[in-house]
């Protein structure tokens, strides 16, 4: 004898999920999360604020530290820092680290020009001469310096870049210093 197969006419439910729904606040962080990274940090500023204030309100701490790192993150790039600009010994300094002594000597003679009385201008430009092996004008300008600041003699007797032309008889001035 056949048997007939039974038909199930109930409904099959869907499996169930082995996720956790999402709380309101973990939602509110995720999109905040995605408004910073599209570039909108304006936007998620005022997202994290607010999940601020609701994950305070909701007693959640990890979840408001969470909201408070990341608001410092949307605000930095909401609002980046101005550079600030270098001084012009440092710009000076960098070319010559660089080993550009004409592009030195060029923003050294344009900063004794505003501040004629600072030493270290001076001792600048001398390197940026002497890494020109120009001992002639290195003399005159470290001259200079050791008038403004008679310390300069020891970073003279130190820096590498006076070791090809420190013979020279024109730096007698700086013996018994």
């Amino acid at each position: 004898m056949a048997t007939k197969a039974k038909s199930d006419t109930t409904p099959k439910s869907a499996p169930a999920s082995n996720q956790p729904a999402q709380s309101p606040l973990a939602d509110a962080y995720a999109k905040a999360v995605k408004l910073v990274d599209s570039g909108k940090a304006a936007e998620a500023v005022k997202a994290l604020s607010t999940l601020l204030h609701d994950a305070t309100a909701a007693g959640d701490w990890g979840m408001k530290r969470r909201a408070q790192i990341y608001l410092l993150v949307a605000e930095a790039k909401a609002n980046p820092p101005k550079a600030q600009p270098t001084d012009a010994a440092t710009e000076i300094q960098a070319c010559l680290n660089r080993h550009e002594p004409d592009e030195a000597l060029k923003l050294a003679e344009k900063a004794i020009k505003a501040h004629p009385a600072q030493g270290s201008l001076h001792y600048l430009r001398a390197v940026a001469f002497a890494q020109n092996e120009n001992a002639d004008a290195a003399a005159e300008s470290l001259k200079k310096a050791m008038e403004l600041d008679t310390d300069f003699v020891y970073q003279w007797h130190m820096e590498a870049d006076f070791n090809a032309i420190r013979k020279s008889p024109l730096f007698g001035f700086t013996e018994n210093r």
